[in-house]
């Protein structure tokens, strides 16, 4: 797509959809690693905490690119990695900064401002996440953190498809031609 399409409205609307999706199931992916994949507390630390975490990393392939930046797999650094980067493609940040960027470019309202639903609850969002600390959220809950995430990221699709997809019925008295 990136190579095959030009980069006007069609595509904006392909990339907005393709990351707000990849943001989906990489929380998704964190969120049942924390929740279901660990059997016992007393795992945590352990070879088999440390296999669980890579393959994490794997299903959202950020394996490489995790080892080359961190090395050593360490579940707070993996937890910052893939929710809090600016820079890596399958990071939950990533992924909000490019739907954003998407979203301005195709309703032509500058970054930092809103002109509709949309555009306030994706900011928000990614400005929420900009602003967030690893730490603060484990510490707080990251299955929470994650769950909130994901109420709100489906909050942002709703609002985009309410401002650009949705049918309204025309206003009474208005007149085909």
């Amino acid at each position: 797509m990136n190579a095959t399409m030009s980069h006007g409205e069609g595509w904006h609307f392909c990339r907005l959809g393709l990351q707000l999706e990849r943001a989906d199931k990489t929380s998704r992916i964190l969120d049942v690693k924390y929740f279901i994949l660990l059997p016992t507390p007393a795992d945590v630390g352990t070879p088999i905490d440390d296999i669980q975490w890579a393959a994490v990393l794997r299903s959202a392939s950020a394996f490489e690119m995790y080892r080359k930046r961190h090395g050593r797999i360490l579940p707070e650094k993996v937890v910052d990695f893939l929710l809090l980067d600016r820079e890596f493609p399958r990071a939950i940040h990533y992924c909000l900064i490019k739907s954003e960027e998407s979203l301005h470019l195709i309703s032509g309202t500058p970054l930092g401002t809103f002109r509709n639903t949309a555009e306030q609850r994706l900011g928000q969002l990614r400005s929420d996440v900009a602003f967030a600390q690893v730490g603060d959220i484990i510490t707080s809950g990251l299955h929470e953190f994650l769950d909130g995430f994901q109420t709100r990221l489906n909050l942002a699709g709703g609002a985009i498809f309410e401002t650009f997809f949705a049918i309204r019925p025309l206003a009474e008295g208005a007149r085909f031609k």
